[in-house]
């Protein structure tokens, strides 16, 4: 059986994180050579190498040392759950809780989640990380984050899925388009207008999929990773857009209006999930995110009454 250490572990993720034994050393308070000998006690133990040195003299992680490190971080998290349920008891919630989102939905779950666990759990430390769905899932699978949260359209194959809340697509229009005061709409009324669609994948290839599905050619045109200029420029009467609901406000921030008309269209189904790690068991403070944001995902209003679902991309 192999046999290594804790810190050893530590410090083979640290080099990792850092991007060199140096930098890993200067972060864990250790000396240049003590990290290389651990990292190299570690590589014997498991028989096979670790990591490898890039052409720009980074560091970085054999095929066998990714493995290694998914298990090693999921390892590290379980020992400071230890280590905080021994300090505090149980009943008590303490230690990281490493939050990703991606960048459209960040903004209506992550103050208030943040906000939620500063006041009721001061004891755990929250951090959260904006990216991609799926650079966000791969940080799930290789422990860098304990959940992430995305559509369900989004969801690579290896993660577990919890649903917060479901979502209903809508149109975005300007608010002055004939068609903006509609109850619902379909793809084929503005199937002659310019698409002005979110370009973050894979949301952009997941929209122009659905449009494309309901037999509508869509005339793509002023792509954006900004919702907000894309809002500027539907609320401009340049082209329509899509979103997941309605969000709070439909003011811009050049204080133009837009119009959000809910889809008539048949299209999958989607929700907001937290993607999770699979076959580990979830810490406390993770579930309970999870139970905070189901019960705080509020619809957002529309001048008509209460809206379908909580978030927008």
């Amino acid at each position: 059986m192999a046999e290594f250490t804790i810190r050893q572990l530590q410090y083979f993720v640290a080099v990792l994180d850092h991007g060199s034994v140096t930098a890993a050393a200067r972060e864990s308070n250790i000396s240049q050579a003590a990290a290389s000998m651990a990292i190299a006690q570690l590589e014997h133990a498991v028989g096979v190498d670790l990591l490898i040195r890039t052409r720009a003299k980074k560091v970085v992680a054999t095929p066998a040392g990714v493995e290694l490190a998914a298990r090693a971080r999921h390892i590290l998290s379980m020992i400071g759950d230890i280590e905080g349920a021994v300090a505090g008891g149980f009943d008590e919630m303490r230690g990281p809780l490493r939050a990703g989102c991606s960048p459209t939905l960040s903004p209506r779950l992550l103050p208030g989640l943040v906000d939620y666990y500063n006041r009721e759990y001061p004891a755990v430390d929250v951090s959260f990380r904006e990216a991609s769905a799926a650079e966000l899932q791969q940080d799930v699978l290789e422990g860098r984050i304990d959940l992430a949260l995305i559509y369900s359209l989004q969801a690579v194959d290896g993660v577990e899925l919890a649903e917060i809340a479901r979502v209903k697509p809508h149109l975005m229009l300007s608010a002055t388009h004939p068609l903006a005061t509609q109850e619902s709409i379909t793809f084929a009324q503005v199937q002659d207008e310019w698409a002005i669609l979110h370009d973050v994948p894979p949301t952009i290839e997941r929209v122009t999929g659905m449009i494309r599905a309901v037999g509508v050619e869509p005339k793509l045109r002023w792509p954006s990773t900004d919702m907000e200029t894309i809002r500027s420029l539907v609320a401009r009467g340049l082209g329509y857009s899509m979103v997941n609901t309605r969000p709070v406000d439909d003011t811009t921030g050049d204080g133009l209006k837009v119009a959000y008309v809910p889809l008539a269209d048949e299209l999958p189904h989607n929700s907001v999930v937290a993607a999770l790690p699979p076959g580990t068991r979830i810490p406390r403070r993770v579930n309970e995110a999870i139970r905070f944001l189901r019960q705080t995902v509020a619809p957002a209003p529309s001048p008509d009454g209460p809206g379908e679902d909580a978030a927008h991309r």
